[in-house]
């Protein structure tokens, strides 16, 4: 009897130590993680029109306004594989990070909150990751690889995007000139409005939500992604749809054009106007679907 128990208290005792070591091994694990996360942060003062440009290979690049004459840059690292160098020169600052070896994904990250006055300009240039650009008034220039990019209340900017494979959001930006290229990612405006609008992709799908308002040129032009376009009634446009191997449907009411540009084939092409037709809209594409639907 008295050797059973003390083989099943042997026994606890292991149990209990090995479950100590393992607790105490995940805790060194959560220790040397955070120990290798470093935050490095960058002040400038800058007068207006002041440029800002962020070149970040891995992470989140988050841009917001702020009420002063500040630029404040905050990094996250999560390596020491990586760091990140900072310099002003007059009234243009660049920040960029740096692989000093080679390493995993994960490790060459580096997230970046941004703060700088409403009208600086601002250019990112990233590969992989987030790109969220906040409520500015000056220019937003972006390049991604494979980052999705979220633009959101820009107003009276001119807006740059050239994508390879990220998704572009553009959401409430008015009065604005927005130009977007982009290989095979999704592209979907809504509620954006300007005198120039054009977006063209390669293979990637377009969506645009909004009453095309400003009496400005709109261009949506993919060469086998499908166009959605959702109107609210009182839409004012000039709209041609043409498609030359895919299909063009409308339920909108247009009048039809009497003197179109182009020859009408039915399915494939389409012109109208709405209202009093203020803004130009063009609709291409070479074997994708053109959907033109009432909101």
């Amino acid at each position: 009897m008295f050797e059973h128990w003390k083989r099943q208290t042997s026994g606890r005792h292991r149990a209990t130590v090995c479950a100590m070591l393992l607790t105490a091994a995940t805790v060194l694990s959560v220790c040397i993680s955070l120990a290798a996360e470093t935050r490095k942060e960058f002040r400038y003062t800058v007068g207006p029109g002041a440029t800002v440009s962020i070149v970040n290979e891995n992470g989140t690049v988050i841009v917001r306004p702020s009420t002063s004459r500040q630029v404040s840059i905050a990094t996250i690292l999560q390596s020491p594989k990586v760091e990140v160098d900072s310099n002003q020169n007059g009234n243009r600052i660049t920040t960029r990070t740096h692989v000093l070896q080679k390493t995993t994904a994960d490790q060459t990250r580096v997230d970046y909150e941004v703060s700088l006055p409403q009208d600086a300009n601002v250019s990112v240039d990233s590969g992989t990751g987030q790109i969220r650009v906040e409520n500015m008034q000056g220019n937003v220039n972006v390049e991604a690889d494979d980052a999705n990019v979220d633009i959101t209340g820009a107003t009276i900017s001119v807006v740059q995007i050239q994508s390879v494979n990220g998704k572009v959001n553009i959401s409430n930006a008015k009065q604005s000139r927005v130009l977007v290229t982009s290989t095979g990612g999704n592209v979907q405006l809504t509620s954006v409005s300007g005198p120039k609008i054009s977006v063209k992709t390669t293979s990637g799908n377009i969506v645009f939500d909004g009453d095309f308002d400003g009496g400005g040129a709109y261009l949506l032009m993919s060469h086998s992604g499908d166009i959605d376009v959702r109107l609210p009634s009182n839409a004012s446009v000039d709209l041609s749809a043409r498609s030359v191997k895919g299909a063009v449907e409308t339920d909108f009411p247009f009048q039809k054009s009497p003197h179109p540009a182009f020859q009408i084939s039915e399915g494939r092409a389409f012109a109208g106007t709405s209202n009093s037709g203020a803004s130009s809209v063009e609709l291409r594409s070479f074997s994708g679907k053109i959907r033109v639907k009432k909101q």
